[in-house]
């Protein structure tokens, strides 16, 4: 899935970059405003239709233009494009053709981003963490989407309903009904694939150096009872509901939880090593996805900021078994550049950009 050639413009601070990548390792250097993130977000727009750091088009489109493009050409032969205009229009392509949902770009990039905002996860609320999974299980089970798009239709009729108060019986069971039947299915397809992603895991942790002070424990909670199946537990739940005016059981509410000797990860885990849990956490997704599908691309935002050296060479060579690409920023060319010149070819052999006031050229000295 690695991208060959990649096009943007007028997204942020970028008024014309046209690049071509290489296959493995891509480093973008530069000083603090230049444009390095800006280019990871513009491949994040390509993959998911918007932009890590903002849901309002508007704020990504340089202040000059009208709009902006983004167009990469992927090493399957596909194309994907997208363009966002400043009237609050736009458009999504894979292969010319109109791409019908934002999913639909997911499905043919598989991307993983690593910034300082994933470091997050462990002290995040359930949803972030239930993301994590779910984006595996979706780019593994191509009927996942179809079954989470039902469950979230079921969930907003169920909880219209709910806040209306008095309704009769019959229209709220019609909902609960489609309601229980997606959620057992999201929660058989997402319970299909926790296992492999808890080994996965646990076999990247026991390669850190020094290791952990445990053995981190990581749980699946699904969201109800495990003793009941979900049509009852959503009667039982029904007069709670109606007070609170929403439905507060389902796959929507699962969750994952890292702990260690029982008590959560953040409590007893220094902050290099809660870094390092979330790295083991986000190739151990990649790693189900490339066994499975496809190997994803991986953008990884200021990583010499994020994790010491020695922890940076570690996650280089978790990315290097599992990623068909990545595109790493940092500040310092030399920095950013040695975890992967140490790597076994082809991955020790990165391609250096130059970013400095919007302006991305390739340094002819990069090529090892």
């Amino acid at each position: 899935m690695a991208l060959t050639r990649l096009l943007v413009s007028g997204f942020r601070n970028i008024r014309h970059a046209e690049l071509v990548l290489e296959p493995k390792v891509n480093l973008f250097c530069g000083p603090n405003g230049g444009g390095k993130t800006s280019l990871l977000e513009a491949v994040h727009m390509l993959a998911t239709g918007r932009s890590f750091r903002s849901r309002q088009h508007r704020s990504v489109i340089q202040h000059s233009s009208r709009g902006l493009t983004v167009f990469t050409q992927l090493e399957t032969g596909y194309s994907l494009g997208v363009e966002r205009l400043s009237d609050g229009s736009g458009r999504a392509r894979i292969n010319q053709r109109p791409a019908e949902s934002s999913s639909q770009l997911a499905s043919c990039l598989p991307l993983q981003l690593i910034n300082s905002n994933s470091f997050a996860v462990l002290d995040g609320g359930p949803g972030v963490r239930r993301r994590l999974l779910d984006w595996t299980v979706f780019h593994v089970e191509p009927i996942f989407a179809r079954e989470w798009k039902n469950y979230q239709i079921a969930l907003r009729q169920r909880n219209a309903l709910l806040r209306r108060g008095k309704i009769a019986v019959d229209a709220i069971t019609a909902w609960e009904k489609q309601l229980a039947q997606s959620g057992e299915r999201v929660n058989t397809l997402r319970q299909g694939h926790f296992g492999e992603f808890q080994s996965a895991v646990s076999a990247l942790l026991s390669e850190l150096p020094g290791g952990l002070p445990g053995s981190v424990e990581i749980g699946f909670r699904r969201g109800w009872r495990k003793e009941t199946d979900l049509h009852t537990a959503l009667q039982e739940s029904r007069e709670g509901d109606f007070s609170l005016g929403h439905t507060r059981i389902g796959p929507h509410r699962a969750d994952i939880r890292f702990t260690l000797a029982g008590e959560a990860v953040q409590h007893i885990l220094s902050r290099g090593q809660q870094k390092m849990l979330v790295c083991a956490v986000r190739t151990a997704m990649a790693e189900l996805v490339s066994r499975h599908r496809a190997q994803p691309v991986f953008l990884v935002d200021d990583l010499p900021a994020e994790l010491d050296e020695t922890n940076q060479q570690v996650f280089a060579r978790w990315v290097s078994r599992c990623a068909s690409q990545v595109l790493v920023t940092g500040i310092e060319e030399g920095a950013t550049s040695r975890p992967w010149q140490q790597l076994d070819p082809p991955w020790n052999c990165p391609k250096v950009f130059h970013v400095e006031h919007g302006n991305i050229s390739a340094e002819p000295s990069a090529a090892l």
